[in-house]
């Protein structure tokens, strides 16, 4: 099995406390991973480990092969991040904000970072409010604004930190429905404490704890009752 992510004891301590401890990861490439605990649980500390943004106190991972740690640099290029909560410049409309993130990635003639804005909006359901400021937007426009922004140089790993978990059940089932489309084109690892997303667009899913790995395998295989971590 090709694996996105992989990671072996991965563990972080913070002045004696046990934030992530021990936890070994596998995403396979072209699957949608669910990442589910509660609140507290270390789920955004794993995260920030995998993108380099925090050092491990212990243990290691690679993403595509490559190293988190020593690796770094190269892996964010191959990886898009949504943290739980993004912000934006609130008079920036859609459509602007994209394009300032695209510049950041594509070179060449203006008009391919047009397209490829003008092709995410349209993804993740904002085209007909692509020139409104980012302000005026809802919480799960905003959030879709932010999965298209992690998105917009086509990465092959998308890590989204509670991407749905803070809307009501129509924006949560928006975006599911945007995380569902990605499966033919990247690896999507998204973190939740709500069981119910898990179970709608999950392929598998690790359970974490008290940062701790509870179970990881197939949503099938754990909803059956087993708890086994393979």
């Amino acid at each position: 099995m090709d694996l996105a992510v992989e990671t072996q004891s991965l563990s972080k301590a913070y002045d004696g406390v046990q934030a992530v401890d021990s936890v070994d990861l596998h995403v396979p490439q072209r699957s949608v991973f669910g990442f589910l605990g509660p609140n507290g649980a270390g789920k955004t500390t794993t995260m920030k480990m995998l993108l380099g943004l925090i050092r491990p106190t212990s243990g290691s991972g690679r993403i595509f092969g490559l190293d988190i740690v020593s690796d770094s640099p190269r892996v964010r290029h191959r990886v898009g991040y949504l943290p739980q909560e993004p912000r934006f410049y609130p008079r920036m409309t859609a459509r602007e904000t994209l394009l300032f993130a695209a510049g950041f990635f594509f070179s060449g003639p203006a008009d391919r970072l047009e397209a490829r804005t003008e092709e995410m909006l349209e993804l993740v359901g904002l085209a007909g409010k692509a020139d409104r400021p980012v302000k005026t937007l809802s919480g799960g426009e905003t959030q879709r604004l932010g999965i298209a922004q992690a998105q917009i140089h086509q990465p092959e790993l998308l890590i989204l930190d509670e991407p749905a978990a803070a809307l009501d059940p129509l924006g949560r089932r928006d975006v599911l429905a945007i995380l569902e489309r990605f499966r033919q084109t990247s690896t999507v690892l998204y973190s939740t404490h709500i069981l119910d997303d898990v179970q709608q667009v999950s392929d598998t899913v690790a359970i974490l704890n008290r940062g701790e790995l509870v179970a990881q395998g197939p949503v099938e295989q754990l909803l059956n009752g087993s708890d086994k971590v393979v």
